[in-house]
């Protein structure tokens, strides 16, 4: 990953795998922020503030993180895990996934 994206994680940390298996993953969105994106968590969302503080969502950015999307990516597809880094004055340290290409068909209803 670049430098950019790698900075997201907590000292700019992470492990590359593949999936080996079906992986439930979850990502709150909201205002400016779409509903899919290259960021996610394993861990389901218990809040907008929460969601923030874990995820180090920084309130300039626009994402109110009022709404929740679960997926289900499948085995065979490569994520960057860790942990995310402070950002923007929030302290993070939430599951953070990195998946460079999201399949909206993905998504569970």
């Amino acid at each position: 990953l670049g430098s950019k994206v790698a900075n997201t994680f907590r000292s700019g940390t992470y492990t590359e795998l593949t999936t080996s298996e079906s992986t439930i993953l979850y990502r709150v969105w909201g205002g400016k922020a779409s509903e899919i994106g290259p960021y996610w968590t394993r861990t389901a969302p218990r809040g907008p503030t929460q969601s923030a503080i874990d995820s180090a969502l920084n309130p300039a950015w626009g994402n109110t993180a009022t709404n929740v999307t679960k997926i289900q990516v499948p085995a065979g597809v490569k994520i960057y895990e860790g942990v995310s880094a402070p950002q923007g004055g929030l302290v993070g340290g939430g599951s953070q996934i990195f998946v460079p290409k999201v399949d909206a068909s993905w998504i569970v209803k």
